[in-house]
């Protein structure tokens, strides 16, 4: 009877401290994270183009490393306004211990100008592969603007993004409406081929019912190599 009671407890308790782990982990309302941001662009012909992003991020009032994002693709140009895009993107979460997200990603982007204000749209789909073989596959819907101030070289930008999951299994996420971004900043051109940016995004999220805001104070550079 003592050993059934035992091997009874064992798991509840093994529950009880993986919950607390994910309670010490969870990220806290309010946080302040810094954001780092680095594009590169190569023109590989009037229709295709390489594009590499990477994204260092730092959290828990910007005291923590807490991910690192890359993001190689391709991007093929259906028209002056309408593109298509894939690649390969890794979450890469610090501490160690927790899951490493990987996966395809598919886009499809418009691009339009109304005079001297830029409008993007896209519409992005990513099937995300955990350590543990659970999967996650969701779609993020984007739209930004970018507005010129005046005569300078300075733009105003803001853009919104709102992230939908499709297929959660295994992932202890819930499916439908699960995040939204909304980004306000400025950016300028540095030389021909270098242009950096600046800004705030508002992060608000959905975990465990739970809603989270996050205040990313984001940096970003993009390189265009040809």
């Amino acid at each position: 009877m003592m050993l059934a009671a035992l091997a009874a407890a064992f798991p509840a308790a093994a529950q009880r401290q993986h919950q607390q782990q994910q309670r010490v982990q969870a990220t806290p309302n309010n946080d302040i994270w810094l954001t780092n941001a680095v594009g590169i662009e190569y023109a590989i012909d009037p229709r295709w183009t390489f594009n590499f992003d990477a994204q260092l991020q730092i959290d828990r009032d910007i005291s923590r490393l807490r991910a690192f994002e890359v993001r190689p693709g391709f991007e093929y140009a259906l028209s002056p306004k309408w593109a298509a895009a894939a690649g390969y993107v890794q979450y890469q979460r610090y501490p160690a211990q927790l899951h490493t997200l990987r996966g395809p990603f598919q886009d499809l982007l418009h691009r339009n100008r109304f005079g001297k204000i830029a409008v993007v749209g896209r519409l992005r789909g990513e099937e995300l592969f955990f350590e543990n073989t659970a999967l996650l596959v969701r779609t993020r819907a984007l739209v930004g603007i970018r507005i010129p101030i005046g005569e300078s070289p300075w733009e105003f930008a803001f853009s919104d993004e709102i992230f939908v999951n499709l297929k959660v299994d295994g992932t202890n996420r819930a499916a439908g409406l699960h995040q939204n971004r909304t980004y306000v900043g400025f950016g300028r051109p540095i030389s021909e081929h270098l242009r950096m940016s600046a800004g705030y995004e508002l992060d608000t999220y959905e975990r465990n019912g739970i809603f989270r805001n996050v205040h990313q104070i984001r940096f970003g550079v993009v390189y265009k190599l040809n």
